[in-house]
Order: structure tokens, then C-alpha cells, then sequence
């Protein structure tokens, strides 16, 4: 055996020695003490009850796979709550994480309309808000200068020429006032512009530049003293009053999303959530991915979302009306199937197999394995599991809770008892085991055969096989005795069975831990 191997098995051995410690600790702490003597009850694994058609369908679905009985206390100690399997009305939240965006149809480029030099800039730095209206710049232009000499002088020659002109005369010059003042509407100037150059004695030099949309500013392309061409952009506004933000979505979920739908945008978002709608759906899906951009569009008067957050995105989606549920918290998911543990009378909990839908917030939709009205385990079940995973039953964590087999037959009602002495023997010794049966009136049955064995589980990982020691008991006036050989220090199951006349009364499980 290799070094590496040494210590693989070393460490295993460490392992499974701590996982004991714990287990028994636990069941000492729970009873109080190993040597304790526990009366459980046996009776049929699962009530004569009729399954609905579409139960019986799926293999497995619908079966008891293993069952258990708990005394009250037992149920207090692990904290057993249920509930009742109900129908009702689905509605399944999609979270996803989204990007705010500046909304494309929210820009606006402002743009020279003619040729020359920037004298002043009003707004000079990116993110500055400006209104509609607003004068943001004064350029100086020689073909807007000398169209504003052309337009004041066309005006001056109407008005020198007065009413007493040749009607030819007078027709000239107002189509000279005319086309001068078409030209710098062409090029831009608003009407109060127009009527200042009008009124003014002295030629206008510089002309004021006005913002045409409210926003933020994005970009500014431009300096003082920079000569700008027709149709060059100086600023890019963008509006935020509203803006986008865009979800990925898998293939699956897109089914599920419509436009309009509401949407509630949460996360790292100033006074509380905000509430938008889908506007987009993306036809493409990305081939790396295998998602589909969704976009939405949200209202932000008060600056809220700003473009480049990360967002928390909540789509609610109905998933039908009046269906069978349960509790997300009473499915034990197993990998490979899903489980609920029903509770029955007298303290049964019996492990049963369920075909369940895609879950919602809080529920389950439960679509073949129980009905209305079946009580289900909504805490404590995981610790009922996991138990059974860990030592084959329903017994090692609880000292002397009773496990039943599926399909398990039982004519009456069997009670067990089961003590060792001393109770916690020291490994490679022995030890004296008693165990009682009593039938459903509480008397001893002793004409049974009862069997009892010690019991520890193989460990594949470190190469051991399963121990065992077996002992047949016999009746000595009292109850069923017998010594029991406990191969090595650790914690051991502790399997009975009794029979009489070579049918089975019932089975008891217990722990037995060695020192």
C-alpha cells in the first residue's frame, strides 16, 4: 500500500469515527442515554386508501417507500410541523439581473446648420442637463452674417421705396425680403432671431445656438475658437426621463414574457422598487449564450435608474388556477425523484414518492402522487431523510422509533422494547440485550422467536465490508434475553425481528453505541 493510499484510508477511518461520535451524542442528548427503554408500535404501512387513476400511472409515483412512527415527544424534540396538501391559484416570479440603458429613442444630436467658428460655449461639460430652448452656444457664420445684411437691407430699400413705387419696384423688393429671410430659415434661425436682426441698427456678428430637446449631455465634440462644418454635430442629449433596461432571458423562460407585461425592477434602486413594462422582445437569440435580450421600459422622473446600474429584474407569471400544491419546504429533492413524507394516525410518517411541476414563490405543484387533504411534513422531514439514507432506517437518530417495509402486513397492533446491559459496553466485549414484545391488549407475547443482531454499515470508500452479530433470544420468564458479542468500540444498529410460527410480527430498529 502506498503512502497516498495510507492516508486515504486513515482519513476515512477519522471520518466515519467523528460521523458516530455525532450521531450518538445526538441520541444521548435526545433520550438520554443509549440504555433507555423505548415502546414504539407497530401497525400496516400504509392505510387501505383508493388512489385517483392518474396516481397509478407513473411506476413508483404514489408508493410508500419507507414509513415511521414517532412518539409525540420524538415529534417535539425534531420539531415536526405539517400541512395540508390544498389547491390553488400559481403565480411563479422570474428574477433575473438587467443593465439600465439610455433609451436610443430618447437622443438627440445637435448639429451646426451652417459653416464657422464657435465663439462661446454655454455648455461645456458631459453630463450637464439642459432644456429645450435653452442657448447653448453663439457661432459666428460669414454666409449667416451677410444673408442677415442682405435680409435688413432688402427691408430698409421696401420701406425707402414706399407705396408711392411702381407696383414692379415694390413686387422686387418684397420678393428680395423674402428670399433673403427664406435662406436663414433654411439655415436655421428661429423667427424671434429673424425679427431681431429686423429690428437691429448694427449687423448681428455671433448667433445663439438652441437646444431643440431636453436631456442629458452625453457628448460634447466641440471647443471655444473651433471652426465647424454644415452638418457637423456639436452635442448628443440624452432624455432620461425614461429609460431602458435590459434583461437576458433563457430560451424557457421567453415562452412566459408578452409584451406590456409588468415588470419590477429592484436591487441597488433608491427609495424602493419601480415598475416598468416590456416594450421589446428580441426575435434573436444569441447562438453563445442562448439568451434573448428583453427590454423594458421604465418611467424616471426623479433620476432613480441611471444608465450603466446593475438592477434586479422580477417578472410575475402566472402558472395556472386551481391546482394541487404543497409547500416548496415539504419536497425532499433526491437527485433523482422528489419525496414527501405523509402523516398518518398514530404517529406514522410514511415517505412517498410525487411528480411534481415547476415550483412557484412558495409552493409546489403536485401532479401525480397525492390528493386533497393528504397531511404533509413541512419541517423535520430532512432529518427523517437523512437519517434513513444514513443507517438503512428510520430508527439510528431517534433510539427506538419503529420502521416499516412497503407493503408490510401486520394482523395487530406490536409494541417493543429494547435494553442493553450495560448500555454502552466496551468494544470486543459482550453484552446482555433484553427486548419485549407485547401484543395490542399490552400483554407479553412469549411464544415468539425473536432475533436480534449488531449491525454496522460497509464503507466502500475505505474497503470495509458490513459486521454483523447475530444472537437468537430466549424467553426467561420476564422477557426475551440474550448476549450479544460487540466486535469493536463505535455505533451500531441494532436490527430485531420476531416471528411466530414463521410469520413475521414486526421488525424494531435501535442504536447501540460501543465505547
Amino acid at each position: 500500500m502506498t503512502k497516498r493510499e495510507k492516508q486515504f484510508v486513515m482519513t476515512g477511518m477519522l471520518f466515519g469515527m467523528l460521523l458516530a461520535a455525532v450521531f450518538y451524542g445526538v441520541s444521548r442528548h435526545l433520550h438520554g442515554g443509549a440504555g433507555k427503554v423505548h415502546a414504539v408500535t407497530i401497525v400496516q404501512a400504509r392505510e387501505s386508501e383508493p388512489e385517483p387513476p392518474s396516481q397509478v400511472a407513473d411506476s413508483g409515483v404514489g408508493e410508500t417507500l419507507s414509513a415511521v412512527q414517532l412518539t409525540v415527544q420524538e415529534q417535539q424534540q425534531i420539531g415536526v410541523q405539517t400541512v395540508e396538501a390544498q389547491r390553488r391559484n400559481l403565480r411563479r416570479t422570474l428574477s433575473t439581473v438587467a443593465q439600465v440603458e439610455q433609451p436610443e429613442t430618447g437622443l438627440t444630436s445637435i448639429s451646426a446648420r451652417v459653416s464657422g467658428r464657435i465663439d462661446k460655449l454655454f455648455v461645456d461639460f458631459t453630463g450637464q442637463a439642459v432644456q429645450r430652448g435653452q442657448e447653448i452656444a453663439l457661432i459666428y457664420s460669414p454666409d449667416i452674417f451677410s444673408t442677415a445684411e442682405e435680409y435688413r437691407l432688402a427691408l430698409e430699400n421696401r420701406k425707402r421705396l414706399g407705396s408711392g413705387a411702381e407696383s414692379q419696384a415694390i413686387s422686387g423688393a418684397e420678393d428680395l425680403v423674402a428670399a433673403s429671410r427664406r435662406r436663414l430659415e433654411l439655415w436655421g434661425v428661429t423667427p424671434q432671431q429673424i425679427e431681431e436682426i429686423a429690428s437691429s441698427s448694427k449687423p448681428q456678428i455671433d448667433l445663439p445656438i438652441y437646444s431643440p430637446a431636453s436631456g442629458i449631455v452625453t457628448e460634447r465634440k466641440v471647443t471655444e475658437g473651433q471652426y465647424v462644418s454644415a452638418g457637423e454635430s456639436l452635442y448628443t442629449l440624452s432624455d432620461l426621463s425614461s429609460v431602458w433596461v435590459k434583461a437576458e432571458l433563457y430560451q424557457p423562460d421567453l415562452a412566459s414574457i408578452r409584451v406590456g407585461q409588468v415588470a419590477e425592477i429592484s436591487g441597488d434602486v433608491p427609495n424602493g422598487t419601480v415598475h416598468g413594462h416590456v416594450a421589446f422582445i428580441d426575435p434573436m437569440v444569441n447562438p453563445q449564450t442562448r439568451t434573448a435580450s428583453v427590454r423594458i421600459q421604465v418611467p424616471n422622473q426623479q433620476m432613480r435608474l441611471r444608465p450603466g446600474m446593475f438592477v434586479q429584474v422580477n417578472f410575475a407569471m402566472p402558472e395556472g388556477g386551481d391546482v394541487l400544491v404543497v409547500p416548496r419546504s415539504a419536497v425532499v429533492d433526491t437527485g433523482t425523484r422528489k419525496i414527501v413524507y405523509l402523516a398518518k394516525k398514530n404517529g406514522i410518517f410514511e415517505g412517498t414518492e410525487v411528480r411534481v411541476g415547476p415550483p412557484s414563490d412558495q409552493y409546489y405543484p403536485i401532479l401525480t402522487g397525492l390528493k386533497v387533504g393528504d397531511r404533509v411534513v413541512t419541517q423535520g422531514h430532512f432529518l427523517i431523510d437523512s437519517q434513513t439514507r444514513i443507517t438503512g432506517g428510520m430508527t439510528g437518530l431517534f433510539g427506538g422509533s419503529t420502521q416499516f417495509e412497503s407493503g408490510q402486513e401486520a394482523a395487530s397492533t406490536i409494541r417493543f422494547g429494547f435494553r442493553a446491559d450495560p448500555a454502552a459496553p466496551k468494544g470486543g466485549s459482550n453484552t446482555t440485550v433484553h427486548v419485549t414484545v407485547l401484543d395490542a391488549s399490552g400483554k407479553p407475547i412469549t411464544d415468539a422467536e425473536v432475533k436480534v443482531a449488531l449491525v454496522m454499515p460497509a464503507m466502500p470508500a475505505m474497503n470495509m465490508p458490513e459486521m454483523r452479530s447475530p444472537a437468537d433470544l430466549a424467553w426467561n420468564g420476564s422477557d426475551y434475553a440474550g448476549t450479544l458479542k460487540v466486535p469493536s468500540s463505535g455505533s451500531w444498529n441494532v436490527e430485531i425481528e420476531a416471528r411466530r410460527n414463521g410469520q413475521r410480527l414486526g421488525t424494531y430498529h435501535s442504536r447501540l453505541a460501543a465505547q
